[in-house]
């Protein structure tokens, strides 16, 4: 489908979300639709404008064709997108070793980047005092917060501080794009949620095996991934115990830790 006929179909849309857009896809071309105006639109914007900053550091991903936030043109916002390949696949969780350093290299350079397109430096969350929040719910015993506050400062310690870097914010295999035979990554798609930040944060999303091999070597990185991860599983304890999120995403993280560990690693 061409990029003028994805836009005939998509007049056709009578409803147009308002919290999140609705992503179309046909080949290579790509729409992300809202309604003007809306929370759905701001972040049509924001994936835009990334977009649009991204391309003179030669970083693989989409190319921005048109965006419209106005509905004036259409009866919605939308951005039109051309992706890398037509065939292009998202990635799963078990992917080769190549491809995870090629992602690993692309991560290394988007954070080496000033942060971009007037992006807000969103501070990391406070482990301890999630912590202490957790404790003081009842969601983890006295014991427990005892040893995870030692522990904390511990990977604290390791960690350093930590750069403000450029951030996609959502990096996670549905984001991540391959080409059909799955050996060569093309780009991050969704940059609604970019940001200025700690890099560690683009890899929370990941497997955690996955992150752990792509930081080795590395070891103030390695503790500022740890760190990151821990914070969000306290995120999502919160979260959970709060009623807000299903108790899975936690268990998950936990589980993924058990057997980082199992492996004889700390």
């Amino acid at each position: 489908m061409s990029p003028q006929d994805a836009l005939t179909v998509l007049n056709f849309m009578d409803q147009a979300p308002v919290h999140q857009p609705v992503v179309l896809r046909q080949q290579e071309t790509l729409i992300r639709y809202a309604q003007p105006g809306s929370p759905a639109a701001d972040l049509i914007k924001r994936d835009a404008e990334m977009l649009l900053a991204l391309t003179p550091h030669g970083l693989p991903g989409p190319e921005l064709l048109e965006l419209d936030l106005s509905g004036r043109r259409l009866r919605h916002a939308f951005s039109l997108q051309r992706l890398p390949h037509p065939q292009a696949v998202p990635s799963g969780e078990g992917e080769a070793e190549a491809v995870w350093r090629q992602v690993r290299d692309y991560l290394r350079q988007l954070h080496s980047l000033p942060v971009l397109a007037s992006g807000v430096v969103v501070p990391s969350p406070d482990p301890l005092r999630l912590l202490e929040q957790l404790n003081q719910d009842r969601a983890i015993t006295d014991q427990d917060a005892n040893w995870l506050e030692d522990w904390i400062r511990s990977v604290q310690q390791a960690a350093g501080p930590a750069p403000v870097a450029t951030l996609h914010g959502a990096v996670r295999p549905a984001n991540i794009l391959l080409s059909p035979d799955r050996q060569t990554f093309l780009g991050l798609l969704d940059w609604s949620r970019a940001s200025g930040g700690e890099a560690a944060r683009d890899y929370v999303y990941l497997p955690f095996q996955v992150s752990a091999d792509m930081t080795a070597g590395d070891e103030p990185l390695t503790a500022q991934v740890l760190l990151a991860f821990i914070t969000q599983l306290l995120l999502d304890l919160r979260e959970a115990a709060q009623g807000r999120l299903a108790l899975a995403a936690a268990t998950s993280r936990l589980l993924a830790l058990f057997r980082y560990n199992a492996r004889g690693k700390t």
